[in-house]
C-alpha cells in the first residue's frame, strides 16, 4: 500500500544530475583562475569565471525549487541545500576574486598566488 502511495507524489531524480553540472562549473571556475593567475589573457579568464558563476547560480536555484517541490528526496533536505549552498560558495568565492583582480587592475601576480590557484 505505501509504494503505490510513494508513486503518486511528486519525486525528483534530477539531484544528482544537478549537482555533478555544478560541480564541472566550480572544476571549471578552479581551472579558470589557475589560468587567470598566470598573468595571461586576464579579461578572458575573468568572464570565463564570472560565466561559471552565473551558470552555477542557476543549477542552485534549480536545486533549491526542486527541494521545494519534491515530496521525496534522495536524502535530508537539510542535507542538499547545504550542499549545494557550500558548492555555489566556492564558485562565489572565485567570483570574488575577479572582483578584486579588476577593481585593483592586476596584471601580475606573485608566486604563491599562482601556487595557491593550482592547489585550487
Amino acid at each position: 500500500m505505501l509504494g503505490w502511495f510513494r508513486r503518486l507524489l511528486p519525486r525528483e531524480d534530477r539531484f544528482f544530475e544537478l549537482f555533478e553540472r555544478h560541480s564541472r562549473t566550480v572544476v571549471g571556475g578552479a581551472e579558470a583562475l589557475e589560468q587567470l593567475l598566470q598573468g595571461r589573457d586576464i579579461d578572458r579568464w575573468c568572464q570565463t569565471i564570472v560565466d561559471l558563476e552565473d551558470e552555477a547560480d542557476g543549477i542552485t536555484a534549480e536545486v533549491l525549487l526542486a527541494v521545494r517541490r519534491s515530496f521525496i528526496t534522495p536524502f535530508d533536505r537539510g542535507d542538499i541545500k547545504d550542499l549545494i549552498q557550500s558548492m555555489d560558495d566556492a564558485i562565489d568565492t572565485m567570483h570574488k576574486a575577479v572582483k578584486t583582480v579588476k577593481l585593483f587592475e592586476m596584471r601580475e601576480f606573485d608566486p604563491l598566488m599562482r601556487e595557491m590557484g593550482s592547489v585550487i
